[in-house]
């Protein structure tokens, strides 16, 4: 399940957060909700990769 990132950051509230943005390359735009594709916690950070539900150019 792709969890909303705002519900994410509020769940991982008062943990540090390290966000990584999924992106295609190139001129593209993101649409829809982002989402959290990833979640690792480690003992510094909680790293988040996040990336919207469509792109278009």
């Amino acid at each position: 399940m792709l969890v909303p990132e705002v519900e994410a950051r509020r769940t991982l509230r008062g943990r540090r957060i390290r966000i990584q943005m999924v992106a295609p390359i190139g001129p593209w735009i993101g649409c829809g909700t982002l989402r959290v594709l990833r979640l690792i916690e480690t003992e510094e950070a909680a790293v988040i990769a996040v990336g919207y539900e469509a792109y278009r150019q």
